[in-house]
C-alpha cells in the first residue's frame, strides 16, 4: 500500500523532471490531480525544508539543489553500487550492449543502474524502471536465486495480482527452475517487442540482484549462450566478493 503524501512528493519531483521549468501551484495541483489546498500544504512543507524555492513572484516553484546534494552523498556511500557499476561496465565493454543492474522489490524487478551501449542503435533504459517478474529476464533471474519456498510465494502473489499475464504459477516455476539450472534467463521480445535480454541472478547480503544485458532483438540472435555465460561468470565473481 502506498502512502499518499510520500507518493505525491515523488510525483512532484518527477513532474519537475518532466517539464524542467518553474511551476505555479495551480499547475502542480492540476498535474497531480489533487485539491489546491492539499497541494499547497505539501509544496509549503518542501519550501520550508529547503527542497523548493520561489523562482519569482509570478514564476512559481522550482527544486533546489538540496535533492542533488543528498543524492550524491547517498550514491557515493552505497557499499554495493560501486562494485556493481564496475561489473556493468565490464559487461557492456565485453558484449557491446547495454548492461543493467536490477533488484527484487515489491514482487517486481526494478532497475537500479544502467550502463548503456556506446552503439548508435542501442537499447536505452533508466534507473527506476520496473519490469514484471515472469515476463522479464531480470525478473526470472531474480526469482531463481530465492529459496524455493519464498520463490513460490512471490510467484503466487504475482499471479494472484495478475501482474504477469496469464501464465500459471506452475509454468512460471518450471521455467525459472530450467533457467536456474542453465545459469541464466533469457527474454526474446516477450515483454518489449524487438528487444531481447539475458540475465543472471546473485545474492548480495541475502538480497536478490540480477545482471542484465539487453539489446535490439536481431543483435542478440545467435549470441544468447555466449552472453549468458558472460553474465553467469560475472555473477559468480560478485557472489564470491560479497560473501
Amino acid at each position: 500500500m502506498s502512502v499518499k503524501s510520500a507518493e505525491r512528493t515523488l510525483q512532484i519531483l518527477e513532474l519537475f523532471d518532466e517539464v524542467r521549468r518553474p511551476l505555479a501551484l495551480t499547475e502542480i495541483a492540476r498535474a497531480l490531480d489533487t485539491p489546491k489546498s492539499s497541494t499547497f500544504a505539501l509544496v509549503n512543507t518542501l519550501l520550508e525544508r529547503g527542497y523548493l524555492y520561489r523562482a519569482g513572484h509570478d514564476e512559481g516553484y522550482y527544486p533546489t539543489r538540496r535533492w542533488l546534494h543528498h543524492a550524491r552523498r547517498i550514491a557515493a556511500s552505497d557499499p554495493i553500487a560501486a562494485e556493481l557499476q564496475r561489473a556493468l561496465t565490464r559487461l557492456r565493454d565485453a558484449s557491446g550492449e547495454t548492461a543493467i543492474h536490477a533488484v527484487l522489490a515489491n514482487d517486481q524487478s526494478i532497475y537500479i543502474d544502467v550502463v548503456e551501449s556506446t552503439g548508435q542503435i542501442r537499447y536505452s533504459a533508466r534507473a527506476g524502471e520496473i519490469k514484471p517478474l515472469a515476463r522479464s529476464a531480470s525478473g526470472r533471474a531474480l526469482l531463481g536465486v530465492l529459496p524455493k519456498t519464498e520463490r513460490s510465494q512471490v510467484i503466487a502473489r504475482a499471479v494472484s495480482a495478475d501482474t504477469d499475464g496469464t501464465a500459471s504459477a506452475a509454468a512460471i516455476l518450471d521455467r525459472v527452475e530450467s533457467e536456474k539450472a542453465r545459469g541464466w534467463a533469457s527474454n526474446r521480445g516477450e515483454y518489449t517487442p524487438e528487444v531481447s535480454s539475458v540475465a543472471a541472478g546473485l545474492l548480495v547480503n541475502g538480497a536478490a540482484h540480477a545482471l542484465v544485458i539487453a539489446a535490439p532483438f536481431q543483435r542478440l540472435e545467435g549470441r544468447f549462450d555466449a552472453i549468458g555465460a558472460l553474465l553467469h561468470d560475472e555473477a559468480l565473481k560478485l557472489t564470491q566478493m560479497f560473501r
